[in-house]
């Protein structure tokens, strides 16, 4: 009798039980996450659809709320992640095995994360929610093999037979993207940080020996040198950078055509001086326009990409956020660029507060640092009326497109 008793107790005690923490157990390339088994009467386990999109929703609501939702076994709601706003800290609530209800109709084919936002008291969405997010939904894709575009990262606002309005206008879709594309793989500018095989005397040129087929940060440096040059395109890496593939190939066959070098399409040791040589002739094409934050165009994706090459970031997203203002601001303190030499366009630099916006007398600055800062510790910079100015870059100069 008493066996008996036991026996219904324990197997009406797994009922309560929420989701497993070993299904919920994330790959090891998933960012940090916390685990907060939901009340097991909020999901469903299993699926009964292949996992094909990302919902995003706002909780309209402080995290603790939503905690405490979710583990209310009377609430009938879920999400599988929750992201808090001040310090982007991710918690899962649900295993992605598992069906999550946070989107009606479309609960059994996607996978919905919560974020934090209650603009009543004071907690609006931070770039460290943003940042957590995208480097999520990054794994999460990879993951599943999610395409990481609009079509399957949506707000829960856009499912068919929803009534919600979340996320709302504050969600900016344009950054969040913008990280989401960028996160997928390192970013050759990343490779400042140093640890690659480059050319004798010219660190901003991988070393010779790389061919079709070749994975390494030597190639993701070759692939920005191409885009530098013009022979490939910033959308050809958004995917990522590092393999030589079929992208790559054509376009160092036309940059050693272009230069009168043997077109056998491999790196080797007649390319890689040529490159270098191509890069000293050919000054950066940092744009000679005013960029402010919130801005969106091919000239901010070049300021990022000559910023990264001066090793100040490390993602690419054409978008003026605060990724780019810190990468300004910290550019224009620790490269040493005083405020002579420039004119008004440096002294904008300096007066914005570290990075309110770049003017075209920075940008042509930047531009001369990278084309020119071989170690010389001088840039000449050509500003936007076409005269030219010099600045001084402190620290024994630039030391290379890449140090």
């Amino acid at each position: 009798m008493f066996r008996s008793i036991f026996v219904c107790a324990l197997a009406f005690g797994c009922l309560l039980v929420g989701s497993s923490p070993a299904l919920a157990a994330p790959p090891p390339y998933y960012p940090p996450i916390d685990w907060i088994p939901a009340a097991s009467s909020n999901y469903d386990v299993g699926r009964t659809a292949a996992i094909t999109t990302i919902v995003i929703h706002e909780t309209d609501g402080s995290y603790t709320s939503a905690r405490n939702w979710f583990t209310n076994p009377r609430s009938r709601v879920s999400a599988h992640y929750l992201i808090r706003a001040w310090d982007g800290a991710i918690t899962q609530f649900v295993a992605e095995t598992d069906t999550a209800f946070h989107a009606r109709s479309a609960n059994p084919w996607t996978i919905g994360i919560e974020h934090e936002f209650w603009p009543r008291y004071g907690i609006w969405h931070t770039d460290a929610q943003y940042r957590s997010s995208a480097q999520l939904v990054c794994a999460i894709a990879r993951r599943y093999n999610i395409p990481t575009d609009r079509d399957h990262i949506v707000g829960h606002n856009e499912l068919p037979g929803n009534d919600h309005s979340d996320p709302g206008p504050y969600w900016n879709w344009t950054y969040y993207m913008s990280l989401v594309r960028s996160c997928s793989e390192p970013r050759a500018q990343a490779l400042s940080r140093g640890g690659i095989n480059t050319l004798a005397d010219h660190s901003y040129v991988p070393a010779a020996g790389l061919e079709q087929g070749t994975a390494s940060e030597e190639v993701a440096l070759l692939q920005w040198d191409l885009v530098y040059l013009g022979f490939m395109s910033a959308d050809d890496l958004s995917d990522g950078s590092g393999t030589f593939g079929p992208l790559t190939l054509p376009a160092l066959t036309a940059f050693q055509e272009a230069n009168g070098v043997p077109a056998t399409g491999t790196y080797g040791d007649l390319t890689a001086p040529a490159l270098a040589q191509a890069i000293e002739a050919n000054p950066a094409t940092v744009p000679l326009v005013d960029l402010d934050p919130g801005t969106e165009s091919d000239d901010v994706t070049q300021l990022q990409t000559v910023l990264g090459q001066l090793g100040y970031m490390d993602l690419v997203t054409g978008y003026y956020g605060p990724m780019t203002t810190d990468a300004v601001g910290n550019g224009s303190g620790s490269e040493g660029i005083g405020n002579t030499g420039v004119g008004a366009a440096v002294g904008g630099w300096l007066d914005g507060g570290g990075g309110a916006g770049v003017g075209a007398g920075v940008a042509a600055l930047v531009a001369a640092a990278v084309a020119t800062g071989v170690g010389t510790g001088v840039a000449t910079g050509v500003a936007a009326g076409g005269g030219v100015a010099g600045a001084r870059v402190g620290g024994g100069g630039v030391g290379g497109a890449v140090r």
